[in-house]
């Protein structure tokens, strides 16, 4: 049935969409699940350099070594700043973020799975325009994969 713009919407109300609110996030030092998580991005590349040549239309492509990153950022708990994220060198043990099923019919599943991640970068966040204190990482890759 069209709506007041004249627009036929097709709804298909469950189980399509992954929600956040059955993920686990297990980014830290020594394992196990993150608490208090807020916003997490992945990302994954591999430079690529464009060679040529003089005298010639051609492009050659040139890949380098892919490397990913790792940004999440999080309410500061009981447990203080940085918590998840303090280990010898910046090491992280595990870095895993899986989805699975949950309400309203969805039942897919996927998970990423990171090896040699260490920590990049760590940042706070207070504000008056908000009462809650945040902190983030950086952490950066050296291996992705899927699950």
């Amino acid at each position: 049935m069209k709506d007041v713009f004249s627009y036929d919407n097709n709804i298909k109300t469950s189980g399509q969409i992954a929600s956040s609110d059955f993920a686990r996030i297990s980014v830290k030092a020594g394992g196990g699940k993150n608490s208090l998580v807020q916003s997490v991005d992945v990302s994954y590349r591999q430079q690529i350099e464009e060679i040529t040549q003089v005298g010639s239309t051609q492009i050659f492509w040139l890949p380098g070594r892919p490397q990913g990153g790792i940004t999440m950022g999080s309410l500061v708990g009981s447990e203080g700043f940085f918590r998840d994220w303090q280990a010898a060198c910046g090491k992280i043990d595990t870095a895993s973020i899986q989805i699975q099923g949950g309400q309203c019919q969805f039942e897919g599943k996927g998970s990423l799975f990171f090896s040699g991640a260490i920590v990049e970068q760590l940042t706070a966040n207070l504000s008056t325009g908000r009462q809650t204190i945040t902190q983030g990482a950086t952490i950066r890759t050296a291996s992705m994969r899927t699950a």
